[in-house]
């Protein structure tokens, strides 16, 4: 069961807003997360309340249950808190080198990204060299997207001690895979090999090839999980001492 907690009312009503453009595979389900929405609303008597945070948790509480579309709710939430998660600059370029058939120019706001995220999935969206964005389409070669600018105002930034003691981990990991297993290229990001990047306090380990699609398609790229890499660094950095969870994709390392 997911654990319920409030975001900021700026952030949550991004939230509501991407939430409510996802797709859906049911025709009701985009009318019970309009229920909920308005069921959420304050009383007459606190017309000054904020409500978009109230709503998210609401919706959250719903997807933990089993009533009409509980499992697509919960599903697309996850879509969105994913989608937040990746693209959190204001804008991005579209790399000039990858075809996009996403954009009509050089330039995306991140919210018209996020958006994209939540349509195409968890699955094809995916976290890429330098924060950029990698979207992976079944019929064309993958389109990346750059940040051209900090974490925008309305989203939570890492302390500078926060980020200075990421990027000392950061090296820290890197110190210790380094004489095991090829690491990405960080300079120029060609050729495949195993990445490093600090993201806010911690340290994400991760598969990275230059052609998403060439190492396992869609599904997990075949020298990280079958090959043995995936498991091969959470042993060094273990047996380092490091706190560490993963997911099929990534390995997440703490102090």
């Amino acid at each position: 069961m997911q654990t319920e907690s409030r975001l900021p009312e700026t952030e949550a009503l991004e939230f509501l807003k991407l939430l409510e453009g996802a797709p859906f595979l049911a025709p009701y389900t985009g009318q019970v997360i309009d229920w909920l929405i308005r069921a959420s609303s304050p009383p007459p008597e606190e017309p000054d309340t904020p409500s978009a945070a109230r709503a998210v948790a609401a919706l959250r509480r719903y997807g933990d249950g089993h009533d009409l579309g509980a499992e697509e709710i919960a599903q697309r939430i996850r879509d969105v808190a994913h989608a937040m998660t990746l693209a959190q600059a204001d804008h991005y370029a579209a790399d000039p080198g990858t075809p996009s058939a996403y954009s009509t120019g050089r330039t995306v706001q991140g919210r018209d990204l996020r958006q994209l995220c939540v349509a195409v999935g968890r699955d094809r969206s995916l976290a890429g060299p330098g924060r950029t964005v990698v979207i992976v389409d079944r019929a064309n070669d993958p389109s990346v997207f750059r940040p051209l600018n900090a974490v925008g105002p309305a989203r939570s930034r890492p302390s500078r001690k926060d980020a200075e003691s990421a990027e000392a981990l950061g090296r820290e990991v890197l110190a210790v895979l380094a004489p095991h297993v090829r690491l990405a290229n960080r300079q120029t990001f060609e050729g495949s090999g195993v990445l490093v990047e600090a993201r806010r306090d911690a340290v994400e380990v991760a598969w990275w090839s230059p052609d998403m699609t060439a190492e396992g398609g869609l599904d997990l790229p075949d020298p990280w999980v079958a090959g043995g890499v995936r498991s091969l660094c959470a042993t060094l950095l273990r047996g380092d001492g490091r706190a560490i969870s993963q997911n099929d994709r990534a390995l997440l390392v703490s102090r």
